[in-house]
């Protein structure tokens, strides 16, 4: 069936005309769309989006199965894991501190974030101790963070109110001995062995510099300049050729455990040949 020229030209003047319409409509709608969201603050928070109200736990160095395995002879080895938390680290590092960042005790002011900063402090959890992985005295660093959530306030425990069974005892004597003039400040923390046997094997844990987050950290607003809060904990005397395995938490009111999707907890385990 053939088409006349006319008839042909009718077409592609109505489709031409349509898909400009159609353009116009298209792009108006995305200006509406676009005008509706913050380039800082998601639409969606909290309870209200996908993520949910309840902070992730995150562990570096970062490797499969979150099974720390090496050798304190193996260089290529802890050279390996020295670069991965070297690269983590960077940001902490800045040539210039951003305009936002200001040192305070409390809560930053309007529009400001609070510096947080790693150095003597962390030794020996720091690049030039190599985050002790070399070391042949004592064991290896972690760090551990809380994912940043849009407008996550934590309500916390402190020395006065019924702390929860399930926390460990040797937390629970800390929190109510603390000589932390107020422990409702603190993102509480703590590590332990997965399971019994593993107590006698895994040593004593230090925690640098505090044994949790400090509040004055939260919420996270997408300021520029924030940097999320940290804490390194050493195994200082681990038993050597035996798998340890560890359970971390961090204890605040409004943070549930979710081993699954490592929602305020997190496991791994340490392997030093």
């Amino acid at each position: 069936m053939k088409i006349s020229a006319k008839r042909l030209g009718k077409l592609l003047l109505f489709y031409s005309i349509f898909y400009v319409i159609l353009g116009v409509f298209t792009v108006g709608m995305f200006q509406i769309f676009l005008k509706t969201l913050d380039d800082k603050a998601p639409k969606w928070q909290l309870d209200e989006s996908l993520i949910g109200s309840n902070p992730g736990l995150t562990l570096k160095p970062s490797l499969p199965d979150n099974l720390i395995v090496y050798k304190t002879n193996d260089t290529e080895r802890i050279f390996q894991i020295k670069q991965q938390l070297d690269n983590f680290l960077a940001p902490y590092f800045p040539e210039e501190k951003h305009e936002n960042v200001q040192e305070c005790k409390n809560s930053p002011n309007e529009g400001k974030v609070c510096d947080f900063v790693i150095n003597e402090r962390f030794s020996p959890c720091t690049r030039q101790m190599n985050y002790s992985y070399s070391s042949s005295d004592t064991g290896p660093c972690v760090f551990l963070k809380l994912n940043k959530l849009f407008g996550w306030e934590p309500e916390l425990y402190n020395r006065t109110t019924d702390l929860p069974k399930e926390m460990p005892y040797y937390l629970q004597h800390t929190i109510k001995t603390s000589k932390i003039q107020d422990t409702s400040n603190i993102i509480w923390l703590s590590c332990v062995p997965q399971d019994m046997e593993d107590y006698k094997n895994i040593g004593t844990l230090v925690y640098y510099f505090e044994m949790g987050f400090h509040r004055k950290y939260f919420p996270f607003r997408n300021t520029e300049g924030y940097l999320s809060p940290l804490v390194a904990v050493l195994f200082e005397k681990p038993k050597r050729g035996v798998l340890i395995r560890v359970e971390c938490k961090v204890w605040a009111r409004n943070i549930h455990h979710d081993l699954k999707n490592n929602k305020g907890v997190v496991r791994f385990a340490l392997l030093i040949d």
